[in-house]
């Protein structure tokens, strides 16, 4: 493993002032306080590094690692951003178990993710769009009347979400995500278009900050070139397909849908 450098984390509430209904729970760090990080990286490409390694390696050793990292870093410096990501790495650990055809033990890692955003005491829009996207793929392991809730539960938390922050493209890309995998018999498919593009419009940040969020951005490319493939509409499918590999020339589904053409 490389080097750990001790770095600051300063002060986040001068930084976001403007838009303290998105950053108010990841305040209150301490202009002292020092954690250990990473500088070459931010938190969410380590853990994008991990869910990959776990494949390439055959084991998830390195998201493991990274897991006890997170808690780590959450019990020094109780900053509840450290249980955003330990909750985003846990649904990474779902994906793994359940590409591997471990349902029992995905659907274990997403539960232990949920319980760990819902320690948040005070949450902001960022963590209830990820709580939504997390119920929202618990529905696939439940059974009614369970899965009934749980879909309540996504639908509640997206919409406290944009009730927080109307400009979280995470929100956006999590609602055309939800509604590109709701059947068409349920209403399903209607607006994917139009979350995704909604979402693609708003900077991944409003500041650059390798402890926040930054993820969809590159997911609402590869889930919008799915949809007008999907459509049978090549024209768009080609002119998005395009774009997200010029900011993501190293994305799979987007040179894989490439191909399609």
């Amino acid at each position: 493993m490389k080097s750990l450098l001790l770095i600051s984390i300063i002060a986040l509430s001068a930084v976001f002032q403007n838009s303290y209904a998105t950053a108010n729970v990841y305040l209150g760090i301490d202009d002292q306080v020092c954690v250990e990080a990473q500088v070459e990286q931010n938190v969410h490409n380590r853990i994008m590094d991990a869910f990959m390694n776990s494949f390439v390696e055959q084991n998830n050793s390195k998201m493991l690692s990274l897991l006890d990292e997170l808690s780590s870093l959450y019990h020094k410096s109780n900053n509840s951003i450290f249980l955003y990501w330990k909750g985003y790495a846990l649904y990474y650990c779902s994906i793994i178990y359940l590409k591997k055809g471990e349902r029992d033990k995905s659907y274990e890692e997403l539960k232990k993710g949920i319980e760990a955003l819902e320690l948040i005491k005070k949450k902001n829009s960022e963590d209830y769009a990820l709580l939504s996207m997390l119920h929202s793929f618990s529905c696939q392991f439940l059974k009614f009347p369970k899965v009934i809730q749980a879909s309540k539960n996504a639908t509640d938390y997206i919409e406290r979400a944009l009730k927080l922050d109307d400009n979280n493209p995470r929100a956006y890309y999590v609602l055309a995500n939800n509604d590109y995998y709701t059947p068409e018999t349920y209403g399903g498919g209607n607006k994917v278009e139009e979350y995704a593009l909604k979402a693609l419009s708003i900077p991944a940040q409003k500041i650059a900050n390798p402890y926040l969020p930054s993820w969809g951005r590159q997911e609402c490319y590869e889930l919008l070139t799915n949809y007008y493939i999907k459509k049978k509409n090549m024209k768009q499918a080609k002119k998005y397909i395009e774009l997200g590999l010029l900011e993501y020339p190293d994305s799979y589904t987007l040179k894989y849908n490439k191909s399609k053409l």
